[in-house]
């Protein structure tokens, strides 16, 4: 099988160690890979290896300008991107948003082995479906700039 599918199988089904190894595997075995970066990137950041997550999305971006380098925030920083995203909302969006919104940094293990994508941007709350979760590292992500970081959150409340 081929070591780049498996370490993104295996990241998808919550086994984070293993996607690690088979992560870094793959980086050895294809260096000029940057969805294989990419990807040690993520599963580094889940995995709370934060320096080693960032050397991996910085390899990705050198060798493929199409990944960007994520950028970071704090997390009152992301609070008040949502809340000034939220305030934006037309009135139609904001009736059919969830009555809470919370920030997390991303989905928790238990949540991903239970079938939410590792790399989801939000959620609704198993007990209240009126809870929006964003989760602040996958928006990063996927954001290079402040400018899209706040176009994502405003899409992510958008289709909350």
């Amino acid at each position: 099988m081929d070591l780049l599918k498996r370490a993104r199988d295996l990241y998808i089904a919550g086994r984070m160690h293993d996607a690690l190894e088979a992560a870094q595997a793959a980086c050895d075995r294809a260096p000029k890979e940057p969805e294989a970066w990419w990807l040690l990137g993520c599963v580094s950041r889940h995995a709370g290896l934060l320096a080693a997550s960032d050397v991996a999305f910085q390899k990705a971006s050198e060798l493929d300008p199409r990944f960007v380098l994520p950028y970071r925030v704090t997390a009152s920083r992301f609070a008040q991107l949502i809340d000034e995203s939220r305030s934006e909302l037309t009135d139609e969006d904001r009736r059919l948003m969830p009555a809470a919104i919370r920030a997390r940094p991303m989905p928790t293990d238990e949540q991903v082995r239970d079938g939410l994508d590792p790399d989801a941007l939000s959620c609704r709350d198993r007990r209240s479906d009126e809870l929006l979760i964003l989760f602040q590292t996958n928006h990063e992500n996927q954001s290079g700039t402040e400018e899209a970081l706040r176009a994502l959150v405003g899409r992510s409340l958008s289709a909350g």
